[in-house]
């Protein structure tokens, strides 16, 4: 046989196969068939700072026809767990999962072999450990903008004058891509104004607030980079903690919410977590659905809260999210 007769039927054939698995797909749709199942891992996820998260999730799995799995997760998990936790659930038939990466090393290498697997698609930025970015798709807001955004909100408080003024900054971690990134934008953004840092405290900050906050020296304002760390501060702060600093802070929860209703934290930076839900999980679908689709990072946007404007109708859909 000649090659040229071999390479046609090669092609052939390919065509054959590929035709075949599109009929399947789009006969498993006319059936009302799940398109596949996705099953979503995210730390201590029964969390209130995961609300609009996963009403994200639930409605992008309605509209696109894939079953959605959020597994159930502590608030610590290392690397080994979460490795353990998403072959768990490729071993119960999911086709795709949504992860947040545990902080800390072989997390990169740990998701490569997953990705063998099935697609992966991440809600925080993970750190290659190497200056590079990760080559994973990543849905969340802007990390260093929002460090940004709420340096501004800072400045705007104080007129634009923080000489002399100390501060201090709280966050979950110190090893992640995310703390690493809104710590920058935050530090950058107050370069030449005079503020000195005093302190940086982290934690999980699992009812332990004084533990972590009541032995350092007073400041001027205190920063908290996540949820987290900013509903433990606000509870703090609510019951004078903090000897007077102003409390300002990135978070998404209804906790968080609360604090800045009660004046107990001055402004709030919030990343779109319903978005974050909904955005990750049609990147997700679209690789379930079209051969060959390479899923993309999606960048999310974030608002900034004051109590005066938080109930404006401008923020209505932002709380209600936030609820569900």
């Amino acid at each position: 046989m000649k090659v040229s007769k071999k390479s046609f039927i090669i092609t052939e054939a390919v065509l054959g196969i590929l035709v075949l698995i599109l009929a399947v797909m789009m006969l498993r749709e006319n059936n009302g068939e799940p398109l596949g199942r996705v099953s979503v891992i995210v730390r201590d996820s029964d969390n209130a700072q995961w609300a609009a998260f996963k009403y994200g999730i639930r409605m992008a799995a309605q509209d696109r026809g894939v079953e959605a799995v959020i597994v159930g997760t502590e608030s610590v998990m290392t690397t080994e767990e979460e490795r353990e936790l998403i072959e768990s659930e490729i071993g119960k038939g999911a086709d795709a999962v949504i992860v947040q990466p545990v902080p800390g090393e072989g997390v990169e290498e740990m998701l490569q072999k997953v990705k063998k697997k099935v697609p992966v698609m991440l809600v925080e930025a993970l750190d290659s450990g190497n200056g590079k970015a990760s080559e994973f798709p990543v849905t969340a807001a802007d990390d260093y903008a929002m460090g940004q955004a709420l340096a501004r909100e800072v400045l705007e408080d104080y007129s634009g004058n923080l000489e002399g003024k100390t501060l201090g900054i709280v966050s979950r971690t110190t090893d992640s891509e995310v703390t690493a990134r809104r710590t920058e934008g935050f530090c950058d953004a107050l370069e030449g104004t005079g503020a000195e840092v005093s302190w940086r405290v982290a934690g999980n900050f699992d009812n332990g607030e004084e533990d972590y906050l009541g032995g350092q020296e007073k400041v001027d304002f205190v920063a908290a980079l996540d949820d987290s760390s900013l509903t433990a501060a606000g509870a703090y702060s609510a019951s004078d903690g903090l000897n007077g600093a102003l409390l300002y802070g990135i978070a998404h929860s209804t906790q968080a919410a609360y604090y800045l209703d009660t004046g107990s934290v001055e402004c709030l930076v919030v990343p779109d977590g319903f978005h974050v839900g909904y955005q990750s999980m049609s990147e997700i679908a679209d690789g379930m659905e079209q051969l060959f689709y390479k899923e993309k990072d999606q960048v999310v946007s974030y608002t900034v809260l004051r109590r005066e404007t938080m109930f404006s109708k401008e923020n209505q859909e932002l709380l209600f999210t936030m609820s569900q």
